[in-house]
């Protein structure tokens, strides 16, 4: 059977992401960091763990409208297929692939959701568990995993049609391209990833292909390197040797008790792989050429939170751990890209079998199985001649283009002119008729800002900074609030937060609106008046429309304002009243989020058995949970006078929570 590829849809059960929500983030986002174990880890990997920058999905806007309510649906997808594999390929959703089949015995080598269910555990939000994921940018998956991508087929090396996926991410400023290739005779999917810097300064790079692996008790994953560091979200990294963690096997995912992640220090293996098979000895295999160094296994564990998790994102059920690949030896490192210069690597993907692994069967066993599979499979040199000809071809004009992306690499084209900008050669970025980008892209044709403030979209960096002042000189409001909230995103110094102030006044002086007034009380949190704060966060709800997206936002900023000033009385008042005159637009997460600052709230003024009684209801889950988030078990905790924490409740990492 030679290479076919064909659009395919997917049906199933769709909880969809949603429309993103009315503002970018703008006040300091969380740093998750573990402090690395310096007897144990490496001077040069510590040393980047400690300096990598915090994360930021700014300006892109959260995709947090979703809830856990499924209705049929249908999805647009790529098939790649010949006798020996079958890759479904889902453009609109960051590219995932979806399963990777093997062709002669049905099985599904990745783990495949039976349902679309996003979940909170990026750091737009909305992610979705299976597949194989493509991560860029910033740790906490990549701002395009729930996003569409430009699509294309292109030609292979031996003339066999594949699968060209490409965008431009606005956080690093960089256009990554992935094409899936499946040789007419080919036994592995072929991954080539090229990532162009067009910018002058060096950007922060993270890549990590994340691989859903069906995950049984007796399931084994072996990496090229026993080298390890662990996290188990206790804060620390540590180093170790493979397979022994204590007295865990760390071979043993499915027997873990608790979440972790285990990183193998690949570096300097002529071949980097990790597989993960099933007591039968049959499963995946993830190999590339050195560039993508790192390999990992994440696990959630078998406790009672770990099993919630996996409930929580397989609804239609199913275990799975994760293999994983990434450019640098942990994921809490980046390397710097050098400006205008690129990267680019191989991947593959396929059946793997060591043999039958015995549960009985030790794990130097297993390791040597695994190295022999693994030589048996892939080589230096194979691997080698195939990235030549994969690169080439990656570098060809695509022959069909089968869906479109964002417009935003089409606005940077024109803002950064030809000098600036990659050869759109293999990547073309169409000019995109409609979309929150076509306000800046007037921008830069014509020099001219709107005269009102639009919040649709926001943008990043010196180059639209240099062309809003500019505008500014006509007294805009759009030109002032959107350098306002530059100043206070990426301004430096002592006097970015007055920066920030006068943009933001003057903008609300032309033309009032929430997101100003939203803003300004973002920089009045930064200069630690709560007091100011609170009064500008009044002042957006009273010019945000009872029916408009931006008051349930407003609504539950403001709640979180008054109760980190510890002004219970008044965030219990507000709680209670969405409670009794909900806003029009607000989402079933914003409704259990409104309930779970009532809860705090009366926390804070000693009333124990009111805030048990409205953790005992049944809507205080937020469909939006976040992933670590342990706000749930602690108000519990505070509320219960002891009683044992509902498994509802309980999304704990690390062991099991207790009441």
């Amino acid at each position: 059977m030679t290479t076919v590829l064909r659009s395919e849809v997917l049906e199933l059960p769709v909880a969809t992401p949603g429309a993103e929500g009315p503002f970018p983030p703008l006040g300091p986002e969380p740093v998750a960091r573990p402090t690395p174990d310096r007897g144990t880890v490496p001077a040069d990997i510590a040393d980047r763990v400690e300096a990598a920058p915090a994360p930021s999905v700014f300006p892109y806007h959260p995709q947090s409208a979703y809830d856990r309510r499924r209705a049929p649906g249908r999805l647009d997808a790529v098939v790649l297929e010949n006798a020996h594999l079958r890759a479904t390929v889902v453009p609109g959703l960051g590219g995932r692939v979806w399963s990777l089949v093997d062709v002669p015995t049905g099985r599904d080598l990745v783990y495949a959701n039976r349902v679309l269910q996003p979940a909170n555990l990026a750091l737009r939000d909305a992610w979705f568990a299976g597949g194989v994921e493509l991560n860029l940018g910033t740790r906490g998956h990549s701002t395009t995993t729930c996003a569409p991508l430009h699509a294309a087929v292109v030609t292979g090396p031996d003339g066999a049609p594949g699968l060209r996926l490409w965008e431009y991410e606005r956080v690093r400023g960089v256009v990554f391209q992935v094409d899936l290739h499946l040789g007419h005779d080919a036994s592995l999917l072929a991954v080539h990833v090229r990532v162009t810097n067009p910018g002058e300064a060096a950007a922060p790079m993270y890549w990590w292909t994340n691989v859903a692996v069906p995950e049984e008790d007796n399931t084994r994953v072996f990496a090229a390197s026993r080298a390890t560091y662990v996290s188990d979200y206790t804060g620390g990294l540590t180093g170790m040797t493979a397979p022994w963690h204590g007295d865990v096997d760390i071979t043993r995912p499915g027997r873990h008790p608790e979440a972790a992640d285990y990183f193998a220090d690949c570096r300097g293996a002529d071949v980097p792989w990790v597989m993960a098979v099933d007591p039968s000895g049959v499963g995946l295999l993830h190999a590339s050429t050195p560039r993508l160094a790192g390999r990992k296994l994440f696990c959630w564990g078998s406790g009672r939170g770990a099993r919630r998790w996996q409930e929580w994102l397989s609804p239609a059920g199913g275990r799975y751990a994760e293999i994983q690949a990434g450019l640098a030896t942990t994921q809490y490192e980046y390397l710097e890209l050098p400006g205008r210069q690129e990267w680019s690597w191989t991947e593959v993907l396929g059946r793997v079998d060591v043999g039958p692994v015995p549960a009985a069967t030790s794990p130097e066993d297993g390791y040597a199985r695994a190295e022999a599979a693994a030589a048996g499979r892939v080589s230096a040199g194979r691997l080698a001649s195939l990235d030549d000809a994969l690169a080439s071809a990656a570098r060809r004009a695509p022959d069909e283009i089968l869906a479109t992306g964002s417009g935003w690499g089409h606005v940077e084209a024109l803002l950064r002119g030809p000098a600036g900008w990659v050869d759109e050669t293999a990547t073309p970025f169409p000019d995109v008729r409609a979309g929150p980008h076509r306000v800046w892209q007037e921008l830069v044709t014509t020099g001219r800002a709107p005269a009102t403030v639009d919040t649709a979209a926001h943008v990043r960096g010196a180059r639209w900074h240099d062309l809003l002042t500019a505008a500014a000189g006509e007294g805009g409001a759009f030109a002032r609030y959107h350098l306002g909230v530059l100043e206070l995103v990426d301004g430096g110094g002592p006097g970015a937060t007055d920066e920030a102030r006068g943009h933001l006044r003057a903008s609300l002086a032309v033309a009032p609106s929430a997101a100003a007034h939203r803003a300004l009380a973002h920089v009045e949190l930064r200069a630690s008046d709560a007091g100011a704060a609170v009064r500008a966060f009044d002042d957006a709800l009273a010019l945000a429309g009872p029916g408009s997206a931006e008051r349930p936002v407003l609504l539950l900023e403001l709640l979180r304002c008054l109760l980190d000033a510890g002004s219970f009385e008044a965030a219990r008042d507000l709680a209670r009243a969405t409670r009794q005159g909900p806003p029009a637009r607000a989402t079933r997460s914003q409704h259990a989020r409104f309930r779970l600052a009532e809860v705090e709230a009366l926390l804070g003024l000693g009333d124990r058995p009111a805030a048990r009684r409205i953790l005992e209801s049944d809507d205080v889950v937020p469909a939006n949970l976040r992933e670590g988030e342990t706000r749930l078990a602690a108000l519990w905790h505070d509320a219960s006078d002891g009683a044992p924490l509902p498994a509802r409740l309980d999304f704990s990492m690390h062991g099991h929570a207790q009441g």
